[in-house]
């Protein structure tokens, strides 16, 4: 490193030219690590995507991170996320988050094409713009995360992300609607609007439904398959609470947040409290007293305590397919879980 070598005696920041002589010399001394460098310098020097386009890109970030981590697999790939097309072409405003994730652990193109095909209760569409990666936990793993991120409008407009998690084993559905708090003095907001009582109404209707397919399981003699196999929460419509949160590059972490049933979404936008106090109907994160964190509900969903049963999965991949048709939301996270085996938690005899 020549002179530059006193510089590494100090606490503080190294200068551009050391810091260009110290890469030199670990580049020459051990030139594995190039690639790894390479991506290292790529990242930081990277513009992350701002504003409302950013905040989409975390919730998108988000939904993947929750599924890898149900799934049981590390969520460490997050890190390595690129803008896709570069940051400045305005196309990539309406590309999948998952388009910027590195090909990893793919299985060849046919085979993704055969089991595409053969996602529950779905045809092949042209028209929808889908992306997919395919994840296993391990090389030797009989476990295989199918993940597809359909994304057709402008990231700058989309209201939301809805994010669907299909466990194929156990005839599991869970879905997520993620909904934008805004900070408001020193604590943080959500406010309930027309679209979001629209939004609210379709999943009571769902939730309704898959209600009325687990009481014929439960009664009619047909339909008796459900038994031994409870819910704590046998409906599939969830909220998460998210905090505004900008897009962070080369980070793996969840959005803080809270995930609450359907049912205690609703009850909390009806308390006294959720009256605005100029108008409105708002939730104040420091009011709910229970709700489910990151950990708790991945924990839940991988394990099967969340989530349709019964005849209910075949009404809820139906809307699943409508959500991925081109009259779907414009931005959908669906990870399926398929295996062999039984997820976790189960007696295998």
């Amino acid at each position: 490193m020549g002179a530059s070598r006193r510089f590494l005696k100090d606490d503080g920041r190294l200068s551009p030219a050391a810091g260009d002589n110290l890469l030199a010399a670990i580049r020459h001394l051990r030139p594995e690590l190039n690639e790894t460098l390479d991506d290292l310098e790529n990242s930081l020097g990277a513009n992350p995507p701002t504003g409302r386009e950013g905040e989409q890109r975390s919730f998108e970030k988000d939904a993947l991170g929750t599924v890898m981590e149900t799934f049981g697999a590390d969520r460490d790939p997050l890190e390595a996320w690129q803008q896709p097309l570069g940051g400045d072409d305005p196309r990539s405003r309406s590309v999948p988050f998952i388009e910027g994730m590195p090909a990893l652990r793919q299985i060849e193109d046919q085979q993704i094409v055969h089991d595409y095909l053969r996602f529950p209760g779905m045809e092949g569409e042209d028209a929808v713009q889908v992306a997919w990666r395919i994840y296993r936990r391990s090389s030797e793993s009989r476990h295989r995360l199918f993940v597809y991120n359909a994304n057709r409008t402008n990231a700058e407009t989309v209201m939301g992300v809805d994010m669907i998690y299909v466990n194929e084993h156990a005839r599991s559905v869970a879905m997520v609607q993620y909904k934008r708090m805004r900070q408001s003095g020193p604590g943080w907001v959500y406010w309930h609007d027309a679209t979001g009582e629209r939004e609210l109404k379709r999943m009571e209707t769902v939730d309704d439904q898959c209600k009325a397919e687990d009481e014929w399981a439960r009664t009619s003699q047909e339909g008796r398959t459900t038994l031994g196999d409870p819910r704590l929460v046998p409906t599939p419509s969830m909220v998460k609470l998210c905090r505004t949160t900008p897009f962070m590059m080369n980070s793996a972490a969840l959005i803080p947040g809270m995930y609450l049933t359907r049912e205690h979404f609703q009850e909390l936008l009806q308390r006294p409290e959720a009256d605005g106090p100029s108008g409105g109907t708002r939730i104040v994160e420091q009011s709910v007293p229970r709700y489910l964190n990151n950990t708790t509900f991945t924990t839940l969903l991988r394990d099967g305590w969340i989530g349709t049963r019964g005849t209910g999965w075949d009404y809820v991949i139906d809307l699943i397919r409508e959500s991925l048709s081109a009259n779907g939301p414009g931005s959908v996270v669906v990870g399926m879980h398929r295996s062999e085996v039984p997820p976790g938690n189960r007696r295998v005899n």
